[in-house]
């Protein structure tokens, strides 16, 4: 089985080299097959990521230093007309040198990534193939203005619509999108949705209306499989950028999450309470604000996201909220055009674990390492007071530099960390709870990212984090309260 898949990697890696010449005509060869009104198209992405965790101590002998490897390979072919899109992707994930001694003893629990994924299959060494997007589009119907697309795709909440300003684009992509509902692309796995979307787009706003089912997948090889016990159903109304607003994004957003899996709950419920058990319901109201204003010397943004949860947690009633007000500048006169941006994001935690109301807000399914880089940490039951740098030295290279000062919402409630549902049947809840001790200060987190565009098809990322933890982490982990995450990797897309 092993040499299967090492070989499998090899040949990715291989396959990695011998295509970067061919980038150029692969576009031709690939991508243009053109009739008079239809097209046949083909994409190839691969990526291939190496980990190095060295996670918090904890006083036992589990393995908080370790690294592992990744390749993920993906073939999408196409159909598009002016009628009819059809489009099928295929995701093969090769999985190499995982811990399967990083699991620590409740409540260190697992040191790092590594042993989530460890956890989830039980394996060092695996290998996945899946059919990741296979959906049917009719896009803008008679020229309405209505699309509908059904299948198993992507969903990306807040990119319902998207622009050709590449600054709006970037805030939106990087600062708004996928905060609760998102494939999570960033994990070896990632998930997808089965379901129907419908959306209504005209040059001043866009409905988009969503009714599905998650895939298993994130951390998980099984992530073909639906899972049928959690019902998703979103609205969103965005009022464009510029349009009735000038330099304004404008959107609102309803989210409704159904979880009837018999799997444990993580939460701040007292041991042997029955309070938390029974189904998950939750309505989450939005909204958020997206503006820019140029001036003679740069460009100003700001951002306000904002939530608010009710519903029922078991047979507990369900109340949070969740907030978010960024800002920054980039001076576009000054070489490497720096981009300063400071913000603050507050969740709810629950303060009371023997009342009838959970009130520490629930994260749904996002891709939460967009706003936790080094992803110890997510926002739930936490505040972030963050400052950012970017800068381009050169025109294939982006710097970006990250400040988080952490703390818990409620001394009271848990630290929390995760990115949703990974499995519908089994031990794994999707989120993982370790005790605060009543204390509130979490830790202060460095980051430097690094993103080199080699040529337009291929792209290096280099991250680095450390974190300092604080009273809430030496608690738990008394032997060294701080910890190191570093990754490279290498994606080809053409």
């Amino acid at each position: 089985m092993k040499k299967t898949m090492r070989a499998g990697l090899f040949l990715a890696l291989i396959t990695s080299v011998l295509l970067f010449p061919l980038t150029a005509s692969a576009e031709v060869t690939l991508k243009t097959f053109t009739g008079a009104e239809s097209r046949i198209t083909a994409d190839v992405e691969i990526l291939n990521r190496y980990e190095y965790w060295n996670w918090f101590t904890p006083n036992a002998s589990a393995d908080n230093d370790y690294d592992y490897f990744f390749t993920r390979s993906r073939l999408g072919l196409g159909y598009k007309s002016s009628v009819m899109n059809v489009y099928v992707q295929a995701q093969n994930t090769i999985m190499l040198g995982l811990p399967d001694d990083a699991m620590a003893p409740p409540p260190a629990g697992p040191l790092g990534l590594g042993a989530i994924y460890y956890l989830h299959d039980g394996e060092e060494d695996s290998q996945s193939t899946i059919i990741r997007q296979a959906f049917m589009e009719f896009p803008n119907i008679l020229g309405s203005g209505i699309s509908v697309k059904g299948g198993r795709f992507d969903y990306l909440a807040g990119k319902e619509a998207m622009y050709k300003n590449p600054k709006v684009n970037w805030l939106k992509n990087v600062r708004l999108s996928e905060k609760l509902i998102g494939p999570f692309g960033w994990a070896a796995y990632c998930r997808s949705f089965d379901g129907l979307q419908l959306s209504y787009d005209r040059p001043v706003f866009n409905l988009t209306t969503l009714a599905s089912r998650p895939t298993e997948g994130g951390f998980t090889d099984s992530a073909h499989e639906t899972m049928n016990d959690i019902d998703l159903a979103t609205f969103t109304a965005t009022m464009k950028y510029d349009t009735l607003v000038p330099n304004v994004e404008g959107r609102f957003f309803y989210f409704y999450y159904d979880d009837e899996r018999d799997i444990a709950k993580v939460d701040n419920t007292p041991a042997g309470s029955t309070l938390n058990q029974g189904d998950i319901s939750i309505n989450t109201y939005g909204m958020h604000l997206l503006a820019t204003k140029k001036t003679d010397s740069g460009i100003f943004d700001a951002l306000l996201w904002a939530a608010y949860q009710d519903g029922d947690w078991g047979k507990l009633d369900h109340k949070a909220w969740s907030y978010s007000i960024e800002g920054g500048y980039q001076f576009m006169g000054i070489y490497g055009k720096p981009w300063l941006r400071v913000g603050y994001a507050a969740s709810s935690g629950d303060d009371n674990p023997d009342d009838h109301t959970h009130g520490t807000f629930y994260q749904l399914l996002p891709t939460a390492r967009k706003y936790a880089l080094f992803p110890f940490y997510n926002m739930m039951n936490s505040r972030d007071l963050f400052a950012q740098i970017i800068v381009k030295p050169h025109q294939k290279l982006a710097l970006r530099g990250d400040l988080h000062l952490l703390s818990l919402s409620e001394g009271a409630d848990r630290w929390y960390m995760g990115a949703g549902p990974t499995q519908n049947d089994g031990p794994v809840f999707g989120y993982i709870g370790r005790p605060s001790n009543g204390d509130r200060d979490l830790a202060t987190v460095l980051e430097l990212t690094a993103i080199l565009n080699l040529t337009k098809n291929i792209v290096a990322t280099a991250y680095y984090g450390h974190a300092f933890g604080d009273d809430v982490i030496e608690n738990i982990y008394p032997e060294d309260e701080d910890a190191d995450f570093f990754y490279f990797e290498l994606k080809f897309v053409f």
